[in-house]
């Protein structure tokens, strides 16, 4: 680090922190050659970790969070998650971990770019004995893993980007503690999973509430009230459809373009300042409803539309599709022309979960005039 940098480390402030608190361009702050914030590295042969620490490294290594390349292993975390960092550094220290802000110029981004991390040499860590490590501290590992994919939507806690050997390892430790975790499908390479039911999210902080108040940024990251905002993603699909006995020309088969609006408010999650990612509605809706709709006739894609394929109905079939994904939904909007749409809000993700598919849809989906016979002969 230049003398220069050295100067504007104020109160144990990086550099990137310095600039967001007084709105200073990082550009001013650092030079353009790298910049590194951190203790020297021990470097030493480690021979014994303890359970704790193995469970951090285990816990990263199998959620890909643990970064072996070259000859080092870093952690890295985002500028609003420091602190729970610098507890992750504490908790690794006689480890060799020292923490790092580095500040490079990226042409790509045309700007300084940080990459906050910790880091130890390769060769203070067995590798191989953290990779058959079996972890004992589940609820650790669980508030790690919260802490790295999860977020909160409606009072549901979700984790998302994890691979099916940990969504199987956390179901079978969960279950064990009469929790349950589901997994929903987006497509078939990707899932996200939620705690089950509400009951179960309250259980799950009350099992975790010892880390809950220990780790740094958990408790702001998932229980902390904050405000709460409205926003909406728009998506476009094209599909063919027909209304039949309608007594206009709708009745013919015709196609049509369909602009739908998603509308979800929640809190603001403090670590991101969203309520949740535009490209993470974008991956749901994209997936589960325009990959299903799009370029296909309705009535034909699902028999809830074979009878009636109104906006309408297709508002139905979509909420009904995305609330198990997006419980925070609020309302969708679909434009079936530019001057004709129809908004829909729907049950709750507990009442759906309780009462099931809307009954409007089901009629013809259930009608079996063989079970009516048989139920009036025997009612004879």
């Amino acid at each position: 680090m230049s003398s220069k940098d050295k100067k504007i480390h104020k109160s144990g402030l990086t550099s990137q922190e310095y600039s967001f608190k007084f709105a200073i361009p990082l550009e001013t702050l650092v030079s353009n050659q790298s910049s590194k914030m951190s203790n020297e590295k021990n470097s030493f042969i480690c021979k014994n970790l303890n359970a704790e620490q193995k469970t951090i490294l285990k816990t990263y290594f199998d959620l890909k969070l643990l970064d072996t390349s070259e000859n080092e292993i870093k952690i890295r975390e985002e500028v609003r998650k420091l602190n729970y960092l610098y507890w992750l550094k504490n908790k690794l220290s006689n480890l060799g971990f020292s923490f790092i802000d580095n500040n490079e110029y990226q042409e790509s981004s045309h700007k300084i770019i940080t990459d906050n991390y910790i880091y130890t040499d390769k060769k203070n860590i067995n590798l191989i004995d953290i990779q058959n490590h079996n972890i004992d501290d589940f609820k650790l590992c669980l508030s790690l893993v919260l802490m790295s994919k999860g977020y909160m939507c409606n009072n549901y806690i979700y984790i998302k980007d994890i691979d099916n050997t940990t969504f199987d390892f956390l179901k079978k430790n969960l279950q064990l503690n009469n929790i349950s975790i589901v997994k929903l499908e987006i497509n078939n390479d990707i899932f996200i999973a939620r705690i089950k039911t509400k009951r179960d999210c309250e259980n799950t902080k009350i099992y975790l509430q010892e880390y809950i108040d220990d780790i740094p940024c958990f408790n702001d990251k998932f229980f902390l009230k904050t405000p709460k905002a409205k926003i909406t993603k728009k998506l476009v699909f094209d599909s063919a459809h027909f209304i039949t006995d309608h007594d206009g020309k709708c009745k013919n088969l015709h196609g049509g373009r369909y602009d739908i609006e998603i509308t979800v408010k929640d809190r603001i999650d403090p670590m991101t300042g969203f309520v949740i990612d535009y490209s993470l509605i974008k991956k749901i809706t994209k997936n589960l409803v325009i990959n299903k709709f799009d370029h296909k006739t309705l009535n034909l894609t699902c028999p809830e539309l074979a009878w009636r394929s109104s906006t309408e109905f297709l508002s139905i079939v979509i909420w009904e599709i995305l609330i198990e994904y997006l419980p925070n939904l609020k309302k969708i909007k679909i434009y079936e022309t530019e001057t004709s749409y129809c908004e829909f809000t729907g049950n709750s993700l507990e009442e759906f979960m309780k009462y099931g598919q809307s009954e409007i849809l089901t009629y013809f989906k259930n009608l079996n005039r063989e079970d009516e016979k048989e139920k009036n002969i025997i009612g004879k």
